[in-house]
């Protein structure tokens, strides 16, 4: 028994701070691979690169932390972007159209709860079928083209700030609202509670509806705050936008010390997770490695994050 405690606290560290140990890592990698990866030059596209994914992944946090997934993000960024599109290329207010597109990424999202939450249906079937519903009315709305046509309405979110894009600056602060949140409010508090144990948040009074509700919009708002920053990087609208972004946001949460089961994580270890993502599809294109093989490789990377989180952890009942 005594034997075993520092293989546990050495564990449990490894768990919490995966990401920071695969950082450093693929930095040592990176050293011999490529020498243009630590180049000023790259890290500054790394940043640009950064910023998408980061909020999607912020956003899959908070559904992560209940026990639940979400695999239609990138369907959803996909509609919300050729909405904003669409209304921008019709001469609609600027603040207006995010606004809108913010309201409606919080509906999708709150309603994908409520089917979780209310009637009982599992996460990964609900968000696979919103996966396909969300891009076929993406392909509908926008009549399957791109929207474009509206100028540089955009362009100010990718205009540097000291150095850094707005659009990281954007990524940096929902950081730290989601870490503050989840870490100093009765809502944090319940949203660890659920994913800990349904069963004994429900005991203790945790209105565990709601919370899932509430997560899956939070969720939502990432979404529609991603599709957002889309828009102005892409100065279009795509119904094709998205594909695979599911993919990037649930590795970022789990390389970032999250467990797919629930009741463990932060916003904070995501933000390194996505870090982590997006320098490894970095440096694989420095490489010229084949995209399927990319995509191979962050599978590999998946799964070896959500083992190391298994290791020593029970279900949550």
């Amino acid at each position: 028994m005594a034997e075993s405690r520092p293989w546990n606290t050495a564990l449990r560290l490894l768990q919490r701070y995966q990401g920071l140990a695969g950082l450093a890592l693929l930095f040592i990698a990176a050293y011999y691979l490529s020498g243009d990866f630590f180049s000023a030059q790259n890290w500054v596209n790394i940043l640009k690169q950064l910023a998408i994914p980061g909020v999607l992944a912020i956003g899959m946090t908070f559904v992560v932390l209940t026990g639940g997934i979400d695999l239609s993000v990138g369907s959803h960024l996909a509609l919300l972007n050729v909405i904003l599109a669409t209304w921008a290329k019709h001469g609609a207010n600027t603040w207006l159209s995010c606004a809108y597109v913010i309201l409606w990424g919080v509906i999708i999202g709150a309603f994908l709860g409520w089917l979780v939450g209310r009637l009982r249906m599992q996460p990964f079937i609900v968000t696979l079928g919103a996966m396909v519903t969300l891009r076929g009315i993406a392909y509908v709305y926008s009549d399957r083209s791109i929207v474009s046509g509206f100028g540089d309405r955009f362009d100010a979110l990718e205009k540097p700030l000291l150095g850094l894009p707005i659009s990281g600056w954007i990524l940096i602060a929902l950081t730290l609202a989601a870490s503050f949140i989840l870490s100093k409010t009765v809502f944090g508090r319940r949203i660890y509670a659920l994913g800990g144990s349904e069963t004994a948040a429900t005991y203790s009074g945790v209105p565990v509806n709601r919370i899932r509700i509430a997560a899956y919009a939070v969720n939502g708002l990432c979404v529609a705050i991603a599709a957002i920053l889309f828009t102005a990087r892409s100065s279009s609208g795509q119904p094709s936008a998205g594909l695979g972004y599911e993919l990037d946001a649930i590795a970022a949460v789990v390389v970032g010390g999250a467990s797919l089961f629930g009741g463990v994580g932060d916003a904070f270890g995501t933000f390194v997770g996505a870090l982590f993502i997006v320098c490894v599809n970095n440096l694989l294109q420095l490489r010229s490695v084949d995209t399927n093989i990319a995509q191979a490789w962050k599978g590999v990377i998946i799964l070896l994050a959500v083992y190391m989180q298994t290791i020593g952890r029970k279900r949550p009942t």
